[in-house]
């Protein structure tokens, strides 16, 4: 009985300092958010008219303060679509979508050198992957995973993350409405390492193993990278290898080179992929491995470069100008055996950060196949597609 009184008794000394961190936390706690607004124009393979639609939304999260070694965030995502011809239904994966979702609720701990991270969370590794700002999967609304995440940086120079995903959560559902948490197949499983413990060079390797709901297609992925810093270029190599039971694997290569040209502020980028096998490339999870690839193109993805027996190269010139950055590229990715044929794109990019916190970005593509897809008696090859991004940030 008197161990019993003790106990209370500490319990009651200590919980004015117990419920003083736990206010502390919550006024310590941080708001972030994003107003954005989107406008697209696409004729998707030679559509015989063009889908547009415009899009306004945005995210608010907050993430709490420390207390003894717990923290918590969510994030609310909204949408609605003020504008649309979508008769092809272009845009039903990507920005049709009007609604609102908690994308992010999420417990996390930490203790030394790991951290435990649970709930709905964005995710951004080569093989798990939100999408992306400034990428072909930019959106106004991200997807986003409830998943368990365990970290560890017990050693120098390197960050090791284990996870398993439940559910995913699109950017939309395909039918106008916002995307919500679903069951994510069976479940998947990852291992990501990344090591800096080289001068100048980094290495990343993830594995991933998607159980599927149907008997025989699970779906097994490594990746792995190195980006070797060579004075003020870097130089990136990329290996992907996709075993799925119900097709012949797809193996990916990748070799990239970045850098300044050291004439005035002018930079490059020069990346080719080249998919071995006869079997298109399954990439991950999540709207943001689609730009994984080194060729990914900065409107339409890596899509074409994933194809089965298909090269690509891609080379791409920045030029600031004033305060915009302005970037143009062209890619060409051949195939003898694809259905396809041949695709060459060309594109450019406009970023402004016109105002403290304020951003305008407009991409603009152009791609041509070798062989049509589209319904008999339409023979345009060509895809035009327009994007305009404006964002606050705050």
């Amino acid at each position: 009985m008197k161990k019993n009184l003790s106990l209370i008794t500490a319990l009651l000394l200590t919980a004015p300092l117990f419920a003083d961190n736990l206010n502390d936390a919550f006024a310590n706690g941080k708001v972030k958010g994003e107003i954005k607004s989107e406008y697209s124009n696409s004729n998707f393979l030679g559509a015989t008219s063009s889908d547009d639609i415009g899009v306004v939304g945005g995210s608010l999260g907050y993430t709490t303060g420390d207390f003894y070694g717990f923290n918590a965030g969510a994030t609310f995502q909204a949408s609605h679509v003020i504008a649309e011809d979508n008769d092809h239904s272009i845009f039903a994966r990507d920005l049709d979508a009007s609604g609102a979702v908690l994308s992010e609720l999420y417990l996390q701990y930490k203790l030394s050198n790991t951290s435990a991270k649970a709930g709905r969370q964005f995710i951004y590794t080569p093989l798990i992957s939100t999408s992306i700002n400034g990428k072909s999967s930019e959106s106004v609304v991200k997807d986003s995973f409830e998943a368990y995440l365990l970290t560890n940086t017990d050693i120098p120079d390197t960050v090791i993350t284990a996870g398993y995903v439940d559910k995913y959560q699109g950017k939309t559902r395909g039918n106008g409405d916002i995307g919500k948490f679903e069951q994510y197949e069976d479940g998947a499983y990852t291992l990501y390492v990344k090591n800096s413990s080289i001068e100048n060079l980094e290495i990343q390797a993830q594995y991933l193993n998607i159980d599927s709901i149907a008997a025989n297609k699970d779906i097994q992925n490594y990746y792995l990278q190195a980006d070797y810093k060579l004075g003020n270029q870097t130089l990136s190599a990329q290996y992907l290898l996709n075993n799925n039971e119900s097709a012949d694997d797809g193996q990916i290569y990748g070799l990239k080179a970045t850098g300044p040209l050291g004439i005035s502020n002018l930079a490059y980028v020069l990346a080719f992929n080249s998919n071995t096998k006869k079997a298109d490339a399954t990439i991950g999870a999540g709207d943001g491995t689609d730009d994984t690839l080194f060729t990914a193109m900065p409107v339409n993805g890596g899509g074409v470069p994933a194809r089965g027996k298909t090269d690509t190269l891609v080379g791409g010139l920045i030029v600031p100008i004033l305060d915009v950055t302005t970037v143009a590229y062209a890619g060409y990715s051949w195939s003898d055996e694809h259905v396809l044929g041949d695709v060459y794109a060309l594109g450019a990019m406009a970023i402004y950060p016109f105002y403290k916190d304020f951003l305008l970005k407009v991409n603009y593509e152009h791609v041509n196949i070798e062989n049509t897809i589209v319904p008999a008696g339409i023979e345009d090859r060509n895809t035009d597609v327009a994007r305009v991004y404006l964002s606050y940030n705050f």
